[in-house]
């Protein structure tokens, strides 16, 4: 569907969105080679300690399979905010779904209801003095519109000069605005256009917009593909001194992501490789292997020996870029899947990450606060702190136990229908039944993606249906509304080019984007007969 389609659709189901209207930012295309600060001085040498030991907050504003209210409100709790002080996180990184603010018939206007929301999340974590990266978490049809159409990237511009303006209020040594997080470009853009020049082109008119709505704020920019490193070198730099750019380390993906079921299917059967390389537990990995295809993984993987130093080498690259360029980086995603990797060898993965990123001075987020990356261990529903992951991250130990469940959902909370260009069609999990009362949910999107169900995910054998279910109602081609149940298993979304995200154990996404370069890698050293491919998983 071309662009002026979607946007006349799209405002048919506009006139249900109650919208806070804001006055438009000035064009995005403002000169971004001045600064609001005398003689053009740049403002981060005040800031770019804030962007320190951060952490995301992830499946809040963004990859949750729900938004209603209690999600919305609850999610995130007070404790877990002065948790993060109290262990001495600098800032935290909060995913956003553009979906949940933006009207793509009125980009000059913001939702109300999830501006609230928002509004409310930012002044609890300001209160506790935590800066926050604002990131525009857009999924894989936002991403594919920036890539393919102009005027969609005109609509999304717009959207965030609005935004811009609305969060430019608050204190911008403690806030900050994320383009969009792993672009991906490589992989949307068209065969005849270069990837490359798309994306600057795009990340300049939105780091226009943002200056024009928040002239003081600094802004995060990024790498066209995934937000690798190799992505990042590629890309020309603004001449704007108030912009910090932003690289994702997720290297080797062969160990971060070993066990991930949403990469290859022969993937998620690789178990148990070593960090830092050790030929003795590699050869007893390689041995217990009888399929040829997962020994040549097992085998490239401790061929390469990675160990702190090769670490250090790849991050260094992204140094080199930015002392030519002379440019401020942060690292705002790194991690390891833990489910299915030796505890040890994650933790010193992830403190050769660390302690890398701030001998070259570069501020850093891990890859997350509670889910399949995350910092606590889940234990008799309750998440118990991982010490030994807090001492890799160089922050300070407190003893935490925080209850999974939470405050109980009432029987009045209502879902909240969000307005988004793509779709999410609900999947009923084992324990779901409809009521005899429950309409059908309306789907206002004609880009239909059908589930495809997760590990430990089935569809319910005797879903229920009431005589006096009414019949599903088309209004329009933008829509996620998604429904909250106790117990409900994940949405999953299939794209045809794209492996969907898939849910932890814990009921939340497993996050993450192979980098081309990772994948490269794995093809060169003889993998390429699993077919690997890039491809998106959220989380």
């Amino acid at each position: 569907m071309n662009s002026g389609k979607l946007l006349q659709f799209f405002a048919l189901a506009g006139l249900s969105i109650s919208s806070f209207s804001i006055a438009p930012a000035s064009p995005a295309h403002a000169d971004l080679t001045t600064s609001s600060l005398p003689d053009g001085e740049s403002p981060l040498e005040t800031r770019l300690d804030r962007l320190t030991q951060g952490i995301n907050l992830s499946h809040w504003f963004a990859q949750s399979e729900t938004y209603n209210p209690f999600h919305m409100e609850n999610f995130i709790s007070d404790d877990d905010l002065d948790l993060l002080g109290d262990l001495g996180f600098q800032h935290v990184r909060l995913p956003v779904d553009p979906a949940l603010l933006m009207d793509l018939s009125n980009p000059e206007s913001l939702n109300v209801e999830y501006l609230g929301y928002l509004d409310s999340a930012l002044d609890r974590i300001l209160e506790r003095d935590l800066g926050v990266i604002v990131d525009l978490q857009a999924n894989d049809e936002f991403k594919e519109y920036l890539a393919r159409d102009d005027e969609f990237v005109d609509t999304f511009v717009q959207f965030a000069g609005t935004l811009a303006q609305h969060l430019s209020p608050r204190d911008p040594d403690f806030l900050f605005l994320e383009v969009l997080n792993e672009p991906s470009f490589n992989f949307f853009a068209l065969e005849d256009v270069d990837p490359v020049k798309r994306w600057d082109w795009v990340q300049g008119e939105i780091l226009g917009a943002f200056r024009s709505g928040a002239p003081e704020h600094t802004a995060i920019a990024t790498g066209y593909d995934w937000s690798g490193i190799d992505g990042l070198r590629k890309i020309t730099p603004v001449a704007d001194p108030n912009v910090v750019y932003n690289f994702h380390f997720y290297e080797p993906m062969t160990f971060t992501h070993q066990g991930a079921d949403w990469i290859d299917e022969h993937f998620n059967l690789v178990l148990d490789l070593p960090y830092p390389y050790n030929q003795v537990e590699c050869d007893a990995v390689i041995l217990r292997m009888t399929d040829e295809d997962l020994r040549h993984v097992a085998e490239s993987y401790c061929d390469e020996q990675w160990n702190a130093d090769k670490i250090k080498a790849r991050i260094g690259l992204a140094a080199a870029w930015a002392t030519e360029h002379n440019v401020r980086l942060t690292a705002n995603e790194f991690g390891v899947y833990r489910n299915f990797v030796q505890e040890e060898d994650r933790v010193s993965w992830i403190y050769d990450v660390r302690t890398t990123l701030e001998e070259y001075d570069i501020g850093w987020a891990m890859w997350d606060y509670t889910g399949g990356f995350g910092l606590f261990d889940k234990v008799d529903e309750q998440r118990i702190l991982n010490g030994s992951m807090v001492e890799a991250l160089g922050l300070s130990m407190v003893d935490v136990a925080l209850d999974t469940k939470g405050p109980e959902e009432t029987e009045e909370t209502e879902e909240v229908a969000i307005l988004d260009p793509i779709v999410i069609s609900p999947v009923e999990s084992e324990e779901t039944e409809e009521s005899e009362e429950t309409e059908e949910v309306a789907i206002l999107d004609p880009i239909v993606i059908s589930p495809v169900e997760s590990e430990g995910t089935e569809e319910s054998e005797e879903t229920e249906e009431s005589e006096e279910t009414e019949e599903v109602a088309i209004l329009d081609p933008i829509v996620i509304p998604p429904v909250e149940m106790e117990n409900m298993e994940p949405v999953v979304i299939v794209n045809p080019e794209v492996i969907p995200p898939v849910m932890t154990d814990e009921g939340e996404t497993a996050r993450k984007i192979p980098e081309p370069s990772a994948i490269a890698g794995l093809v060169l050293l003889g993998v390429s007969g699993l077919g690997m491919k890039r491809r998106y998983c959220n989380g």
